[in-house]
């Protein structure tokens, strides 16, 4: 008991380091669920210490072996720091799974429902669904300020906004009785609830399926970056087997900005432009392999994009100055490379593809391999990826303009 005293002592020292864990790895949650068109909820908050107190008394009863020191306890206990996101649509579970891995350092998953005992009053309805992430946020997401906040373990809850609120009631009411344990009447009631629950989550599905089919229409204008997600991911996981693809939607938010400022947010729009997309399995994700479509070989989507992106290309002036001569040299040739590759078939538009300049045998190996090089610098610079340094993003647009000087001589216009 001594130790466990102390514990909670040592713990609420601690109290507003787990606090302000907490509230920034919710801050990146929320930015990236919003960009990536994910309605939901996000909130934080540490463990209060009345609360830790009575979970590791009862951790420590049920162990083999009591907790020896202090070490053990915070070993044990995943959720001193808390993040919960409520999603308005429960459908979007998958998508917020693939946006919490790629965000954090996942250490485990754990799925509900989940019954480890046999409840004391027989359920009709299957009672909690949400995943559960124990996490750490990543050193290369956070400033140097912040960095002492990636040791932190943080137990990330994802569920409906509905199921999280029934959770609250029955954990309140069951787990912590003000006046001794709840009557068969009561637990009754409470399953009851968790049935209305699930019902009004089957109504919420249907309600996002609905919408998507609404959008479906060719002539359907994309009125927020929430429906382009919503579309995006469905044409996606109509079109491509699982383990061909990756759904990292990225910045959704972003795409949705420049396909409205150039007039395509429709799907009679964006459809031709998905269809030539290849969506390879590299560090771009589903929105940067989109814009790069979009943008690809036209100075002035170029600009557009680099203007909506609102300066977040990082560096200092000599960077900036750097990547725009580097644009400027790359922007043509990428246009002449589109041309050849799209040369002998009227159905291909827009991107070239290195494998298919390949296949075509009409560039030699050190062509290719300095495409390959410019090309890996204009994704870096254009997505954020890495930002190199002024001098060697300045060697690039050389090498770009020298590239351009020579396939213009091979492949006059």
């Amino acid at each position: 008991m001594d130790l466990i005293n102390q514990f909670i002592e040592n713990y609420k020292r601690k109290l507003n380091f787990y606090e302000a864990a907490g509230r920034l790895a919710a801050k990146q949650l929320e930015a990236s669920l919003q960009s990536a068109g994910i309605r939901a909820m996000v909130t934080s908050r540490p463990k209060a210490p009345g609360r830790l107190k009575s979970k590791v008394l009862i951790r420590n009863s049920r162990r083999a072996v009591p907790y020896k020191n202090m070490r053990e306890i915070y070993e044990d206990i995943a959720d001193l720091s808390g993040v919960r996101v409520s999603l308005y649509f429960p459908g979007d579970r998958d998508k917020t799974d693939s946006l919490v891995c790629d965000l954090f350092t996942v250490l485990e998953t754990k799925q509900f429902p989940e019954q480890s005992k046999p409840p004391t009053y027989n359920k009709r309805f299957s009672g909690y669904w949400a995943n559960h992430y124990r996490a750490r946020m990543r050193e290369d997401s956070l400033e140097p300020s912040q960095k002492k906040y990636a040791e932190a373990r943080i137990e990330i809850q994802v569920a409906s906004v509905l199921m999280h609120a029934w959770s609250e009631v029955e954990h309140d009411l069951v787990y912590k009785p003000l006046q001794g344990t709840l009557s068969d009447e009561e637990l009754a009631i409470l399953d009851e609830l968790n049935g209305l629950v699930l019902a009004g989550e089957i109504a919420l599905e249907r309600l996002q399926s609905a919408g998507n089919e609404r959008v479906r229409n060719k002539n359907a204008a994309f009125s927020s970056q929430y429906e382009l997600a919503s579309y995006l991911y469905n044409y996606l996981s109509n079109n491509f087997r699982p383990e061909d693809i990756e759904l990292r939607m990225g910045n959704i938010e972003l795409l949705f900005r420049l396909i409205s400022r150039l007039k395509m947010n429709t799907v009679k729009e964006i459809q031709p432009v998905l269809k030539s997309v290849k969506f390879e399995k590299d560090r771009r994700n589903i929105s940067q392999q989109i814009v790069d479509q979009i943008i690809t070989g036209n100075e002035k989507r170029y600009a557009i994009y680099q203007e909506l992106r609102d300066g977040r290309e990082g560096g200092g002036e000599d960077s900036r100055q750097a990547a725009s001569y580097f644009f400027s040299q790359w922007v043509p040739l990428e246009r002449m490379l589109n041309r050849i590759s799209n040369r002998n078939s009227q159905k291909l538009r827009g991107a070239f593809n290195i494998n298919t300049l390949n296949r075509m045998n009409v560039l030699d190996k050190d062509c290719l391999n300095r495409i390959v090089s410019l090309r890996k610098s204009r994704n870096m610079l254009i997505h954020d990826i890495e930002v190199p340094e002024a001098d060697f993003i300045t060697k690039q647009g050389d090498e770009a303009r020298e590239l351009l000087e020579k396939l213009g001589e091979q492949f006059p216009s």
